[in-house]
């Protein structure tokens, strides 16, 4: 078998370190003595046996199998709920089971709908919809559907939670016989984890719903963050939406260093989701022994896809960064910055960044959850380094950060905004899927 190459490495090379992100392409060359060294999360062994798959969808981790819910309730219909391209969940890998699951509990292939949990993101492309069901269950012709958080007779109101955030959700999805959901266990800024009821919300909620939930007041609410679930109000919002719904099965990946899944757990909606949740937990914390003056950093697959959702790895050091911090950030960013929303607050008030503030919270739309992490961010007075040849540079000078095309031109950019002439620089590749803990105070 060959050797698995980690998808970021760091050298030394006589009297260099060299940082490698074998990903992108990308190299850094710094003298050893600036090097603060690399620091990622852990990752499990990738599965290498095709058969744990179905393995963890007949022997859930609590609750009946799959195919018994299905003819306990004499389904004729089902949904199942999937991630988007933005994900990564490589829902291919039980697609098929789960299908032949619910035909052995009565439901017909006719009466299965698979539903793209897009929130608010762009429709998945049909060749995305071909990886997600896989090649020979989308030439049978299994039906997939985008979901829509917009038309109102598409959704369907459920009330609301105890939070007040109301609950509207895709129509068709919620009045299946039974609802299946499919996703991937990862830290979250604001959820704590990614996975289980994030698959009803944001995935299958409209747009108000997901905009109440992703409210300022949440968002800084005390218990949010990375990692925090007991008291976090967005995860407890998200599973009261979830419970309401109807949840029935759920199947829940966690990912290994470069993408391939290395856990899976099926079974009831929290009970898969707090298994997954424990084993991630083994891997996620990362000491910081020692502070660095430059933070390089970036989100890598999927979140690269655009800047928007790159900026999590950002948020990420958050707790790292001082005022005279300096973050390099970079990715591939192939669609861009991907939205007005994030951009428009810092825009219009670039001189001010407490006038930029007032004007999200007062005029909030979803994609500001991002705004508002990122003005905290600047308030401290850190620097930040932008490296991309594929979002606008406007865009990039409006958020009053730095743009640069190339890693040496970021490189000697971070160096000299951080005005010490041997800075000690830190690598913190994939930084949102990590909990940094800094030994320093």
């Amino acid at each position: 078998m060959q050797e698995r190459r980690c998808t970021y490495e760091l050298r030394r090379e006589g009297g260099e370190a060299v940082y490698l992100d074998h990903e992108e392409g990308r190299e850094i060359r710094i003298p050893q003595a600036w090097c603060a060294g690399l620091y990622q999360a852990a990752k499990p062994d990738p599965i290498t046996d095709e058969g744990k798959f179905l393995e963890a969808v007949l022997n859930p981790v609590e609750g009946p199998p799959l195919r018994q819910i299905a003819a306990r309730k004499n389904a004729r219909t089902a949904a199942v709920i999937v991630s988007d391209a933005t994900r990564s969940v490589p829902t291919a890998k039980v697609a098929g089971h789960l299908v032949d699951e619910l035909k052995a509990g009565g439901v017909s292939e006719d009466g299965i709908t698979f539903f793209v949990a897009l929130g608010v993101h762009r429709d998945a492309t049909e060749a995305e919809m071909r990886s997600f069901l896989g090649e020979a269950l989308y030439d049978r012709g299994i039906r997939i559907e985008n979901h829509d958080p917009y038309t109102p007779e598409k959704l369907i109101d459920l009330g609301r939670t105890s939070f007040g955030t109301p609950v509207k959700v895709n129509k068709k999805a919620q009045q299946c016989d039974v609802k299946v959901t499919v996703g991937k266990t990862e830290l979250h800024e604001m959820a704590g984890f990614s996975g289980g009821r994030k698959s009803i919300l944001p995935g299958v909620a409209s747009e108000e719903t997901i905009l109440v939930n992703h409210r300022p007041e949440m968002i800084f609410a005390q218990g949010t963050g990375a990692g925090s679930l007991e008291h976090n109000p967005i995860h407890l919002d998200m599973l009261e939406t979830a419970k309401l719904f109807g949840v029935d099965f759920s199947v829940n990946f966690v990912a290994g260093r470069s993408g391939e899944p290395a856990g899976v757990f099926a079974g009831g909606l929290e009970s898969s989701h707090m298994a997954s949740v424990a084993y991630l937990r083994r891997f996620c914390s990362v000491e910081v022994p020692r502070r660095a003056d430059v933070l390089v950093t970036t989100p890598g697959a999927p979140l690269n896809c655009d800047m928007y959702q790159g900026v999590k790895s950002l948020f990420a050091l958050s707790h790292l960064l001082e005022p005279d911090s300096v973050v390099l950030f970079y990715g591939a960013f192939p669609e861009g910055m991907n939205s007005l929303d994030y951009v428009e607050p810092l825009r219009r008030f670039q001189s001010d960044l407490q006038a930029a503030r007032r004007y999200a919270w007062e005029n909030y739309r979803i994609q500001m959850d991002h705004t508002l992490p990122t003005i905290d961010i600047l308030e401290k007075g850190v620097k930040i380094v932008v490296c991309s040849d594929t979002v606008a540079r406007q865009d990039i000078l409006d958020l009053q950060m730095h743009p640069c095309t190339t890693m040496g031109e970021a490189m000697d950019t971070a160096i000299g905004l951080s005005g010490k002439a041997e800075p000690m620089i830190g690598f913190f590749p994939s930084a949102q899927s990590a909990i940094l803990r800094c030994a320093q105070p």
